[in-house]
């Protein structure tokens, strides 16, 4: 919680702020907001599509357990239906 307090020279005081930290103040219907300026976040390259075909094509097949994990997803689905 920040409390506020005017102080001298018409300033006011919000306690709770984080020296050095940036804030956005908005003025609201019947008062002020603050909070935090948003960090930017650095953009990371995904994965080409070459990159994910050749993943994708790496995997290691289910083999019997494929039929085991389908039967379960059949009941799920007929359970919740």
């Amino acid at each position: 919680m920040m409390t506020v307090a005017k102080a001298d020279k018409n300033r006011l005081t919000i306690r709770g702020l984080i020296d050095g930290d940036r804030y956005v103040v908005r003025e609201q219907p019947g008062g002020w907001f603050v909070f935090p300026e948003k960090k930017h976040r650095i953009k990371k390259s995904g994965m080409s599509a070459e990159q994910f075909k050749q993943l994708h094509q790496s995997r290691a097949p289910l083999g019997e357990a494929s039929a085991e994990i389908a039967g379960n997803l059949a009941a799920t689905r007929k359970a919740s239906v």
